[in-house]
């Protein structure tokens, strides 16, 4: 009866052997890229800094193709966003802003003003705001306008 238990003996040593180099021995970090499940809470890594965040997927609105994602992350005493939109028209700028509402139920006021969308990026640090007020229980979406001549036409809107 060695047999069997010299068998089982090893079996056990390849087990905690192949565990133990699955865990590597260095610290891991988890970001979050542009294929996270949208609206998903996560850990964004920038270098040794984790804080956490939002990702928001960015659809088009009124046949614009803008489409992209907006991430924000805490900073400080507020967040940062980053809206970033692909197809922007070449020259465009764009305003931004977080609504209240849904992209389907839009507030027209904007209740927080972001920077303007140019080249396909706009980050804004807004104070004062936390990642657990925009995913609360009130609703907010980042919303992208076609110029400030036509604030009306939306042309990109994610909801937080």
């Amino acid at each position: 009866m060695k047999f069997p238990r010299t068998i089982l003996t090893c079996g056990v040593a390849i087990v905690a052997a192949a565990a133990l180099s699955a865990c590597g021995s260095g610290t891991t970090t988890t970001t979050t890229t542009a294929t996270a499940a949208p609206g998903a809470n996560a850990k964004i890594s920038n270098g040794m800094k984790t804080a956490v965040g939002r990702t928001v997927k960015m659809g088009a609105q009124n046949g614009s193709g803008q489409t992209g994602t907006a991430t924000i992350v805490t900073k400080g005493t507020g967040v940062m966003v980053t809206v970033t939109v692909s197809n922007e028209p070449k020259g465009a700028s764009e305003p931004a802003h977080i609504h209240l509402g849904t992209c389907s139920k839009l507030i027209p006021a904007p209740w927080k003003p972001l920077s303007n969308v140019v080249k396909g990026v706009s980050t804004t640090t807004v104070p004062g705001v936390t990642v657990a007020q925009l995913t609360g229980k009130t609703k907010y979406a980042i919303n992208v306008h076609k110029s400030l001549a036509m604030l009306k036409v939306y042309v990109s809107c994610g909801g937080i």
